[in-house]
């Protein structure tokens, strides 16, 4: 969306090398630690005629200590005050499958705004480092609360009171066609995307995200960041892609999108 990033992350062999190639194509900077001896590994995405999605991934290269070690030393002397950084996907191929929470033990001090994008054990644990924002789906937050949540306003309002002790600042909660839930600092917020004609919901709420982001890092009111994360995720169900969206056709979706105060 116009805003530089710099990627961080682990990679191997060929493939790893292809994915570095990728992300540079992107105009990012990256930050990439490669190691040989192994292939990072190849994800296979299914899309049927009625628009369903799979993805079928294979189980990546385990880590060890030291490529977390050498992870957090590149992120401890290319992060500044005041930076973003997004901590994003399953860490189940590390041995420490909590290591988000180390990363966020060593990068403490640093005043940078975390937000936290993962599931499982992993999320729940995170909650105790208090990261500034952290964006479950509604299997995640059921999971977070201990019962089940249902996708309707009083129920997620309810689970999300119930998670203000933990001192996140914002709590998104991506509920797919039905939009979101955004519980922040400035109140209670749901948004609803525009009817489009989805092609592909394979990375929506990654998107979704990266329009949080992208908002809150410009400084924009909630409502207007919320509108710009719920038009960018819009334009990705529409791209045939596995990855990213047309930034000119989300900002054309952008005044579509219904954004409300509930609270």
């Amino acid at each position: 969306m116009g805003s530089a990033s710099r990627a961080f992350g682990i990679c191997h062999g060929g493939s790893g090398s292809r994915i570095i190639g990728y992300l540079e194509d992107y105009k990012l900077e990256v930050a990439f630690i490669h190691r040989d001896g192994a292939e990072s590994r190849t994800n296979y995405l299914f899309v049927e005629s009625n628009n369903d999605c799979t993805i079928v991934a294979e189980k990546g290269v385990p880590l060890v200590e030291d490529d977390l070690d050498e992870l957090v030393a590149s992120l401890k002397a290319r992060t500044a005050p005041g930076d973003y950084l997004v901590l994003s996907g399953d860490a189940g191929n590390c041995a420490n499958p909590f290591v988000y929470n180390d990363i966020l033990a060593e990068l403490r001090n640093r005043d940078l705004r975390v937000f936290v994008d993962t599931s499982g054990p992993a999320l729940a644990k995170c909650l105790e480092s208090a990261p500034f924002l952290i964006k479950p789906n509604l299997s995640e937050l059921s999971s977070l609360c201990g019962r089940k949540v249902r996708c309707e306003l009083d129920d997620l309002r309810d689970a999300l009171d119930s998670l203000e002790r933990y001192g996140v600042e914002i709590v998104a909660v991506s509920l797919g066609s039905a939009g979101s839930i955004v519980n922040c600092p400035q109140g209670l917020f749901k948004a609803v995307p525009p009817p489009v004609a989805v092609r592909n919901t394979i990375g929506c709420g990654d998107c979704f995200l990266a329009g949080l982001v992208y908002g809150i890092s410009e400084g924009k009111a909630m409502d207007e960041t919320l509108a710009l994360a719920t038009a960018a995720s819009a334009a990705t169900a529409e791209s045939s892609l596995s990855v990213g969206f047309d930034p000119d056709r989300a900002r054309e979706l952008v005044a579509r999108c219904e954004v409300r105060k509930i609270r």
